[in-house]
């Protein structure tokens, strides 16, 4: 009996050993394999959001970079938030890229004023304005402003040009006046030039004609005073009008004081004429002649008045 008990209770035993020890293993397997999982999946998550705010960080900063005008202070932040850390990137996304936007706008105003290029009045005062305010009024300035100050200082100025300007000139700012600020801006930077040189143009044209006019009014002047010189050489001479005068025999006719005294003098040559006229050496002697026979004549006329009165 002792025997068989003891053979009962080990086969009643044997099957319980035997499949417990497979449900155990089957058991510590899952415990194992269910640990593993859990940790992995405590990891995961942060690391890809992390990852994925970088990759996108990455990415604003890329377009940022490949904006158009970029300013030197803003790309080279951006540049250096590129080349640095995940946090770097974030820190220059949220508060670094607006404080070198800032900077750069401030450089792009102080260039305006200072290169005196389309600096009116209204431009200078509008930009100092911007310099001293606040960021979103340098903003203002660049996008807007800056264009209206210098419209209003374009118009001002064609007015001017206008008020001193030649005939083209003055029509070519009227015309721009009436037109769009673009119209005025290329009056100020093209128009202006072509319309002066049109001016120039027609008044050396003017002055040309008017020396030419000159010359000819005098030419026609010389002329006639020369034809006027030419009519009084071919008048005769005093000696000419003289021979005329005495029948063209080329005797000269001397006065009587002369006459006296070459006929009281002697000079007749030897031929019997006189060397200065060529007269004949009687002449002389006719004109004493005829005197003394005037004398005569008179004489008689004074002794007959003088017989009539004594009787």
């Amino acid at each position: 009996m002792t025997r068989i008990s003891a053979a009962v209770v080990a086969a009643a035993l044997a099957p319980a050993v035997f499949f417990s020890s497979p449900a155990f293993a089957a058991d510590g397997v899952e415990e194992t394999a269910a640990s593993v999982p859990d940790k992995a999946a405590e990891a995961k998550p942060e690391e890809g959001a992390d990852k994925k705010q970088a990759e996108e960080d990455k990415a604003a900063i890329l377009k940022i970079l490949g904006e158009e005008n970029i300013g030197r202070g803003l790309k080279r932040e951006a540049e250096k938030a590129l080349n640095g850390t995940p946090e770097g990137m974030r820190a220059f996304l949220t508060t670094g890229q607006y404080k070198a936007r800032d900077e750069d706008n401030r450089f792009a105003i102080l260039k305006i004023l200072g290169t005196g290029k389309d600096v009116g009045p209204g431009v200078t005062e509008a930009a100092n304005k911007a310099l001293n305010g606040t960021p979103d009024d340098r903003v203002k300035f660049l996008e807007s402003g800056y264009k209206a100050a210098r419209t209003a200082d374009d118009r001002v100025r064609t007015v001017q040009i206008l008020s001193v300007g030649g005939p083209a000139v003055q029509e070519a700012a009227k015309k721009a006046l009436k037109g769009t600020p673009e119209d005025v801006r290329h009056f100020l930077e093209v128009g202006q030039f072509e319309a002066r040189a049109k001016d120039e143009a027609a008044e050396k044209a003017a002055k040309e004609a008017k020396e030419k006019e000159e010359k000819e009014e005098k030419k026609d002047k010389d002329k006639g005073g020369s034809e006027a010189g030419d009519g009084k050489d071919a008048k005769p001479s005093t000696d000419d009008t003289k021979k005329q005068e005495n029948g063209g025999s080329g005797a000269v006719v001397k006065p009587a004081s002369e006459k006296k005294d070459s006929a009281g003098s002697g000079t007749a040559s030897a031929g019997g004429q006189m060397a200065a006229t060529g007269a004949d050496s009687s002449l002389p002697w006719a004109v004493g002649g005829s005197a003394v026979a005037l004398a005569a004549g008179a004489g008689m006329v004074v002794t007959a008045r003088r017989r009539r009165a004594a009787n």
